[in-house]
């Protein structure tokens, strides 16, 4: 973290999810950090999926998310 730099969307989801065990959905993350909007939550767990640190399962309302590292 760089000094004073306001943590982003994208740093306060992973910061929740490298927290949860197992599987999670976005409405989990939503409860875990209210200060973001669905929309926020939702484009920084997708970075998380493009970059590999998330697993998507699921889609729609059923979509659930699990870390990578939590697979193996």
């Amino acid at each position: 973290h760089g000094a004073g730099a306001k943590s982003t969307s994208y740093d306060i989801v992973k910061a929740c999810v490298t927290e949860r065990i197992g599987k999670f959905s976005k409405q989990e993350i939503l409860a875990l950090c209210p200060s973001l909007g669905s929309s926020s939550v939702e484009s920084a767990l997708k970075k998380l999926v493009d970059e590999g640190y998330l697993v998507r399962l699921g889609s729609g309302r059923k979509t659930m998310y699990v870390r990578t590292d939590a697979l193996r």
